[in-house]
């Protein structure tokens, strides 16, 4: 494994462990590479997921959300007014004053409305994302 791929695992698993509630309902899932790690630092938690929802932010992180054996539900069937208790997503470069930017994919706007949606949001990145 790339010491990218290694430094975007360990951002992911502290992340999880950091932030993840355990008693987590709703949980949005962002999209991108690192959202990879993110969702396995989930299923590794060895928490009951069984009761949670996860919100993708698009296709790839519905298709990692659903192949983990977790509950994909679309933003849109969520309930009027259901608050995420918590929302992880990637960034594409990170400054000094961790300023982050977000790609302009077509996942970005889906990516903002589920970030807004959370009690909290976690931009998970590593190290080496820093400009």
């Amino acid at each position: 494994m790339s010491a990218v791929e290694e430094a975007k695992r360990t951002a992911a698993k502290v992340a999880v462990e950091k932030h993840y509630p355990k008693d987590a309902r709703w949980v949005g899932i962002g999209s991108g590479s690192t959202i990879v790690y993110v969702v396995e630092a989930i299923t590794n938690l060895g928490v009951d997921t069984s009761n949670t929802k996860y919100i993708p932010t698009g296709y790839q992180s519905k298709q990692l959300i659903v192949n983990a054996g977790l509950m994909a539900v679309e933003y849109d069937a969520l309930p009027l007014g259901t608050v995420l208790d918590v929302a992880f997503d990637g960034a594409d470069e990170v400054d000094e004053d961790l300023n982050c930017i977000k790609g302009g994919g077509a996942c970005l706007f889906q990516e903002k409305i589920v970030a807004l949606q959370a009690k909290e949001f976690i931009c998970v990145a590593g190290e080496l994302r820093l400009i």
